[in-house]
């Protein structure tokens, strides 16, 4: 009977290790996996001295590859970075540099096999004119807002605090042609952004926290109301 009652005991004892195992296990979160970029050097012989990988609405940051780091032509480089909207520059041996704007990154990631095609072009003034770049405003924040879509001209834009109305056009009498700029400087806040094209269509940013750093905008198609 004493045997029994042992053995009783030494199997609730089993049992109450086992539940409080499973419970402790049951608590461990699971952990989060985040999407990834792939940079790819398909450049042939020309190896990559730098990648930039940051947000689309902050400035570029710091080289991603490391001081004294070099990524030789067939070697890839990948980042963890969150879902959302982001540019990638990167920089070969001679300096020169390819660039993609505000890729969307999904769950999925994305991977950029980067070739010579790639390569971002000069500003050619003898076809395109003087590329224009326009500063207006006061503040210590700089709002950049550029003109990528594809041909069409930006009229007017306005750049308020979110919490009053739309104020003055801050192009005033000038025009936004393709791959120009305008740097509207401000105080740090929350900020409504609008461009309105050569046809009335507008693109229009609501609510954008605006910091020290400032807001860097470059308007696509894909951003019409």
């Amino acid at each position: 009977m004493r045997k029994t009652a042992v053995l009783l005991g030494i199997f609730a004892l089993a049992m109450i290790a086992g539940c409080g195992q499973q419970e402790q296990e049951a608590q461990v979160p699971e952990q989060e996996v985040l999407p990834e970029i792939t940079i790819i050097n398909g450049l042939e012989a020309w190896n990559i001295y730098a990648i930039l990988i940051d947000p689309s609405d902050s400035p570029w940051g710091e080289d991603r590859l490391g001081e004294d780091e070099i990524l030789a032509p067939g070697e890839s480089f990948t980042l963890e970075v969150n879902e959302g909207s982001w540019d990638i520059m990167v920089t070969d041996e001679d300096l020169d540099t390819y660039t993609l704007w505000q890729v969307e990154i999904g769950a999925e990631g994305y991977v950029w096999n980067v070739t010579l095609e790639d390569i971002d072009t000069a500003w050619d003034e003898e076809e395109f004119g003087e590329q224009l770049i326009l500063e207006t405003g006061e503040g210590t924040a700089p709002v950049v807002i550029g003109n990528n879509l594809d041909g069409w001209d930006i009229y007017f834009v306005y750049v308020d605090a979110s919490d009053s109305d739309w104020g003055d056009d801050r192009l005033g009498m000038e025009i936004l042609a393709q791959d120009d700029e305008i740097t509207v400087w401000v105080d740090p806040g929350i900020y409504d952004i609008r461009a309105e094209d050569e046809d009335g269509d507008t693109y229009t940013l609501w609510g954008v926290e605006v910091d020290v750093d400032g807001y860097h905008w470059f308007v696509t198609l894909e951003d019409i109301d």
